[in-house]
């Protein structure tokens, strides 16, 4: 059902390689509040870098976002944003952020994007699958900031709705299902660490680390006084999820930066420049 109030779109794309063995984009279809930058292909990561970027301000009360993206015949892909997603104040109303994923024949696929940014009053719902088939992979990451932290405004949006469920082959993988609402307990984890959290996740899928993550002890290490981090294997050793939470955005960056290169390291490959300048 179109929604009365709000935009209805988002984007749907399809990646595979040509005769040359390039990756490139076989379909797209894209519509307010997504808009899809020109492609770039890395020649030193055999990947095609794909940029999608928010025209309006953001989410907005009624807006409905989709993200459809399949990645076939041994194609490798990135996906990210060139800045955050706000999801804007709210008087009445909701926001719904749908994703799908699907990663077959071989393929690899990561899905980066900005952080979402929990403004005043917001409240959002985002609803995320993943299939992925038993010999490709994917690396799926989450940032989320609970207000415009440098505007000195946290934890002051409504409720942020999260549900993430992936599967290899037809076996499911993870089921993680979670609401923030800063009138409850739901948040003291975040706001007991620090004043200031920023939260990122990793959820890497690969037949490369059924048995053990390589990096694990390196991602521990990283642990600070502004500075959690946290791993765990997937169920059916499918994969691996990274998680941290820092208390200073300098510190989060890098954290995020390093994690990502070493997850990519462990599976034998090499992280595509996002090319923000």
């Amino acid at each position: 059902m179109k929604n009365t109030f709000g935009l209805d779109g988002g984007v749907t794309l399809g990646c595979r390689r040509n005769s040359d063995g390039v990756p490139y984009l076989s379909s797209q279809r894209f519509s307010p509040p997504v808009h899809l930058s020109k492609p770039y292909f890395d020649p030193d990561t055999n990947s095609l870098l794909v940029n999608l970027s928010c025209p309006t301000a953001g989410l907005l009360a009624g807006d409905r976002m989709l993200c459809d993206i399949e990645v076939t015949d041994q194609a490798s892909m990135v996906v990210t944003t060139p800045g955050a997603t706000r999801s804007h104040f709210m008087r009445s109303g909701i926001a719904r952020v749908e994703q799908k994923f699907r990663v077959r024949d071989g393929s690899f696929l990561e899905f980066n994007p900005g952080a979402l940014i929990l403004q005043k009053a917001t409240n959002l719902e985002q609803v995320t699958e993943v299939e992925v088939d038993k010999d490709a992979e994917i690396l799926f990451v989450e940032k989320i900031l609970p207000g415009r932290i440098a505007h000195g405004e946290s934890f002051v949006f409504q409720k942020f709705s999260n549900r993430l469920s992936m599967k290899q082959g037809k076996q499911l993988a993870l089921l993680e299902s979670f609401v923030l609402d800063p009138k409850n307990e739901s948040v003291l984890a975040w706001k007991n660490s620090f004043s200031t959290p920023y939260y990122g996740s990793f959820y890497l899928i690969s037949p490369k680390l059924k048995e053990h993550l390589p990096c694990r002890e390196k991602v521990h290490g990283l642990i600070s006084p502004n500075l959690l981090t946290g791993t765990t294997s997937l169920h059916g050793k499918a994969g691996w999820m990274v998680k941290i939470l820092a208390g200073d955005p300098y510190e989060f960056k890098r954290a995020m930066k390093e994690i990502r290169q070493l997850l990519h390291s462990d599976i034998g490959r090499t992280p595509t420049d996002f090319r923000r300048y």
